[in-house]
């Protein structure tokens, strides 16, 4: 059963017991009102025609010196009978529990206790007879005729009647009522559930792989919000599912580049190998290919490192500590001045940073990457800038005037093993990882890795740090090394 059905039969049920108790109330109240209203009017009459028939035997009874014989009793309870008979209305008359008059249209007997008569009190109830209710009035006379019991009953019939009509007519409205509501209800119900019917139909998609599947509700209630955080909920999943759909393509293409620069250096140790094993030459060119055998192996220990390094950048967690800017790009310059003045180049260093935060160790390997890309680019006797600044957040940058790269090679420089130059960086061991690592621990720092480049005007390499966790920074003088 459905959620609107097991509400709209909850509510109806509430409902119906509801209009029908206050029906209920609401026709026993009336009945209630109106049984008082003749019971008081029953009274009336009774005590005006009690105190006509106690005159009336008392005029007899000082008339003839003696009490009412039945023969007079008979006559004057007769002329109240027949003129109250045409309202339903009867009398008995008894003495010591003897009838003297009667004209009820059954047989009954007035319950007057003696200690009733003698408190001139009454009795009122209400009888029933042959499906007629009779209201019953019984008291005595009074005065010296104590032992007399007059009984009133009148006839309740247009009293049951009407209430048996408005029983009905409420009846029937109640029904009118709970049709009507019960189709109102239907209505309203099917109408506020309806969100929940789109929601089913959106999770059915979502369940078959359809995650760009949304959803609207107007109006500012709570299917509104759910809505919402449903839309939130499918595109976070779509983008988890792009993601791990660009993860999946990421680990293909990299086991597709690996297998392909695995194939060149063992190609090439294979058949220096096999030169070495077969072939009878002088002992210069056997030293000559057993160098190219370990300039081979020496680029796959390069490209063994450079995977780990990746790796182990991508499942890091970092506990950033304080670190002086200044401190740590003279650390780099000490690193890569050796290297750098083979080729006669020069690094400068300046800062104007006073404080960041980060892992010393990833960012040393993070900038020695970025100066040795740069100086593969440069040319002899060149000048290489490193320089940490902030600008709206804090950088870390080295600036190259080499050769450049154009929009394409750009596009694509941080990809695993894609390399500018093949020959050269071949030729120099390097196996295209460098930028890769570097974009993963500006990643892990909360920064951004950015390029620019244009062709023959140098490349600009940046790490802008993004992260809240980076304290607010103070100028310091330029300081260049």
């Amino acid at each position: 059963m459905k959620f609107w059905q097991k509400s709209f039969l909850g509510i109806l049920v509430v409902f119906i017991i509801s209009i029908n108790i206050c029906l209920y109330l609401t026709s026993n109240y009336s009945f209630s009102l109106n049984l008082k209203r003749d019971s008081d009017r029953a009274l009336g009459e009774y005590h005006f025609i009690i105190n006509g028939v106690q005159d009336t035997m008392n005029s007899i009874y000082y008339r003839e010196d003696a009490f009412p014989t039945a023969a007079s009793i008979e006559s004057f309870m007769r002329s109240y009978a027949d003129y109250y008979q045409q309202q339903n209305v009867f009398f008995e008359l008894r003495r010591s529990g003897e009838a003297l008059f009667s004209n009820i249209p059954f047989g009954a007997k007035a319950d007057v206790k003696a200690e009733d008569s003698a408190k001139n009190t009454y009795t009122v109830k209400v009888l029933q007879n042959n499906g007629i209710h009779y209201l019953s009035i019984a008291g005595s006379i009074g005065g010296q005729y104590e032992d007399y019991t007059l009984t009133y009953f009148r006839d309740l019939s247009e009293l049951y009647k009407a209430h048996a009509q408005l029983t009905r007519y409420l009846i029937t409205i109640s029904a009118l009522v709970e049709t009507l509501l019960a189709l109102v209800l239907v209505l309203i119900l099917k109408r506020l559930t309806r969100p929940i019917s789109i929601m089913q139909k959106a999770t059915r998609k979502i369940a078959g792989g359809v995650y760009d599947e949304r959803i609207s509700i107007p109006g500012r209630d709570e299917f509104h919000d759910l809505a919402d955080n449903f839309n939130q909920m499918t595109s976070s999943i779509q983008e988890k599912i792009n993601e791990l759909n660009q993860n999946a393509r990421d680990k293909q293409r990299l086991i597709d580049n690996l297998a392909h620069e695995l194939r060149t250096p063992l190609t090439a140790i294979r058949g220096y190998a096999e030169y070495l094993q077969n072939a009878h030459t002088s002992e210069p060119k056997r030293l000559k290919a057993a160098g190219y055998i370990i300039s081979e192996v020496d680029r796959m220990k390069n490209l063994a490192f450079k995977l780990l390094d990746l790796a182990l950048a991508r499942n890091s967690k970092l506990e950033l500590q304080e670190i002086i800017p200044l401190d740590l790009l003279n650390q780099v310059k000490a690193a890569s001045d050796a290297k750098l003045n083979e080729n006669g180049q020069r690094l400068v260093v300046h800062s104007t940073l006073n404080k960041l935060r980060g892992d010393p160790i990833l960012l040393q390997s993070l900038l020695l990457n970025l100066i040795d890309n740069a100086a593969k680019a440069s040319a002899q006797n060149s000048t290489i800038e490193l320089s940490a600044y902030f600008s709206s957040a804090p950088v870390l940058e080295v600036r190259d005037a080499g050769s450049g790269m154009d929009a394409e090679e750009l596009s694509l420089i941080c990809e695993p093993f894609y390399r500018v130059d093949k020959a050269r960086s071949r030729s120099s061991g390097g196996v295209g990882l460098g930028l890769s690592l570097c974009r993963e621990i500006a990643r892990l720092h909360g920064g951004e890795l950015r390029i620019h480049s244009s062709l023959s005007k140098g490349t600009t390499a940046q790490v802008v740090f993004t992260t809240p966790l980076q304290p607010a920074e103070n100028s310091l003088m330029p300081e260049e090394v």
